[in-house]
């Protein structure tokens, strides 16, 4: 369990350091995270619409255009997970 702290410390310092500015918002727009994981925003918008899979857990507003965020600690967990799962 040790190791997996001192991992989701190091992501959470990645994800800092590679969308400027998360920690002082809700978190990341739909555009910064199709950056940081090098993709397009249309396959998060794909993710988004088929249920979620493959991305980050992330913060819808209310109504059908509601703005979406991915918070830092959302997208620090998705990356610890993923490489402890492929390890």
């Amino acid at each position: 369990m040790n190791e997996y702290n001192e991992l989701l410390k190091f992501n959470i310092e990645v994800v800092k350091k590679s969308i400027p500015n998360i920690e002082k918002s809700i978190g990341a727009t739909k555009k910064e995270l199709a950056v940081f994981m090098r993709v397009s925003e249309s396959t998060i918008n794909r993710a988004i619409a088929e249920g979620g899979y493959g991305i980050p857990e992330y913060i819808k507003g209310k109504g059908e255009k509601g703005h979406i965020s991915f918070p830092l600690i959302n997208i620090a967990l998705f990356i610890t997970n993923s490489i402890n799962k492929s390890a």
